[in-house]
């Protein structure tokens, strides 16, 4: 509720399983991407935060999911890559 300026929805992504488990959230404003369990309507944890190292994101406005349940993201302004997370 306190994020501000550009806000903190900028892309959206649901697991590739069956029941889509997962929801994905990039928060671009907050520099992080946050993981929602569907079935409970409730967070469940956070993918990275702020900097430009692996991991990091400086601009995460991009997330998607592949088949085999790996995550992807894409950064802009000038964080300019995509990071690959497995799943593990």
């Amino acid at each position: 509720k306190s994020t501000t300026g550009n806000g903190s929805v900028w892309d959206g992504n649901l697991s590739a399983d069956r029941k889509q488990t997962w929801l994905f959230v990039a928060d671009g404003q907050n520099t992080t991407v946050r993981v929602f369990n569907r079935a409970a309507r409730a967070p469940a944890g956070t993918i990275g935060d702020g900097g430009r190292w692996p991991g990091r994101f400086y601009a995460v406005n991009n997330v998607a999911v592949d088949s085999k349940g790996n995550l992807y993201t894409g950064e802009g302004y000038e964080g300019k890559r995509v990071q690959k997370f497995l799943k593990k």
